[in-house]
């Protein structure tokens, strides 16, 4: 188990880290062959808008899937193909043909994410499922640091295709990687319509600590979302601009500080909900502390402590849709639970830029209320819950033959 748990960690890095280093590479491109960055921010939203709209069908077809791992591994060589393609033909081709392309890559997004992360627990025994989730949102960690260094360094030394093309290999080598995981789907073919696209909307609203879970995160990462955009702002103003990547690596390694500790002491299954609400209390309060220091050191160190709450709120958050998804429609839980994020995620980044002239002590509140807010709603409304006798839990195993409309109350 323990080496199939390092054989997932290092395929879900390779993949992981050529979706978060393709952010950075398609913007250098961009600016590379035409100077523009508004193609660059364009090439990006094509890449990640395609994300929410794709995650249930993506889902849904590996719940129906008898190998669905060989299902993200065709997703993974999709996306690094899309890569490939972009790096020789953005400048070269017309723009239209190269959004296409770059479209098509973001629909296998979902499978990068969530959908990986769902047959996680295949892999590993039931009283394992915790921790490993632990190693799973390291990955995550790992891939957005490496990712965008990669990226960068690349390009400086050579230039941004051949950064491009080195995240495409990166992804197509994860494929491969992915491939060779042991695939323990379905033995027979699902009855026809067993796991619809919308059961899995069905769930997230019907499993009501699950909906609280996602919508409190999805609210967070609005403002997570804005973080890069507002640290940029920030360093700038603070005439630092090298400083803004130190800043959020500062931040993201609290967060593998934090992915490490839930591996190494996770929480009770049943106390996940909660934990994910604590730690969207815990990013907030350090990014709001922020608003009221002008020593770039200590936003840092601040910074790092939002990052190390980060982790058990991912690991938190992974066990959440875990616990309560019926397996008939868990990957579509997943799927739709990242795609949620990372659409929260472009539209933070999007009001930021339209509010960046607002002062740095606002925009660092800005920040912090979201994830604040949605702690706060979420604890509400787990209460009510309780309080109404509508909190139950859910044993994955008790269904895991089940169709998803006997698994649906």
């Amino acid at each position: 188990m323990r080496r199939q748990l390092v054989h997932y960690a290092g395929a879900a890095v390779l993949v992981r880290g050529a979706d978060e280093g393709a952010r950075v590479a398609l913007v250098l491109l961009a600016l590379e062959r035409t100077r523009s960055a508004a193609l660059g921010g364009l090439l990006v939203a094509a890449l990640l808008v395609p994300h929410v709209v794709a995650a249930g069908v993506v889902g849904a077809a590996a719940d129906r899937s008898r190998r669905p791992l060989r299902l993200v591994a065709a997703a993974s060589a999709g996306f690094g193909i899309a890569l490939a393609v972009a790096a020789l033909a953005v400048g070269l081709l017309p723009t239209p043909v190269v959004l296409g392309v770059l479209l098509a890559g973001g629909c296998c997004g979902p499978a990068l994410l969530g959908a990986l992360s769902s047959r996680l627990s295949a892999l590993v025994a039931p009283t394992g499922v915790p921790r490993a989730f632990g190693v799973d949102a390291m990955t995550y960690g790992v891939a957005g640091m490496l990712g965008p260094a990669v990226a960068g360094v690349v390009a400086g030394r050579a230039s941004a295709a051949p950064a491009t093309l080195v995240l495409a290999g990166s992804a197509l080598l994860g494929a491969v990687a992915v491939a060779a995981l042991p695939d323990a789907g379905r033995r027979e073919r699902p009855e026809p319509g067993a796991a619809r696209l919308r059961d899995g909307v069905r769930t997230m609203w019907r499993k009501r600590e699950l909906g609280v879970v996602t919508a409190a995160t999805s609210l967070g990462q609005l403002g997570f979302g804005a973080l890069p955009v507002v640290v940029a702002v920030v360093a700038v103003r603070n005439g630092q601009p090298s400083t803004a990547g130190l800043l959020l690596a500062a931040m993201t390694a609290g967060g593998l500080a934090g992915s490490l500790l839930w591996t190494a002491r996770p929480a009770p299954a049943g106390c996940a909900p909660w934990v994910v609400l604590a730690g969207l209390l815990g990013t907030a309060l350090p990014v709001a502390a922020g608003a009221f220091t002008t020593s770039t050191a200590v936003l840092a160190a601040l910074l790092a402590l939002s990052g190390l709450a980060n982790g058990p709120l991912l690991g938190g958050l992974l066990v959440t849709r875990q616990r309560f998804a019926p397996a008939a429609v868990r990957t579509q839980v997943f799927t739709l639970g990242a795609g949620l994020k990372t659409t929260s995620t472009a539209a933070g980044s999007a009001l930021a830029g339209l509010v960046a002239g607002w002062s740095t002590a606002t925009l660092l509140l800005l920040v912090a209320a979201c994830p604040l807010v949605a702690a706060v709603g979420g604890a509400a409304a787990m209460r009510l819950l309780r309080r109404r006798g509508l909190s139950r839990g859910y044993s994955p195993t008790a269904t895991s033959t089940a169709s998803v409309t006997d698994a649906l109350p």
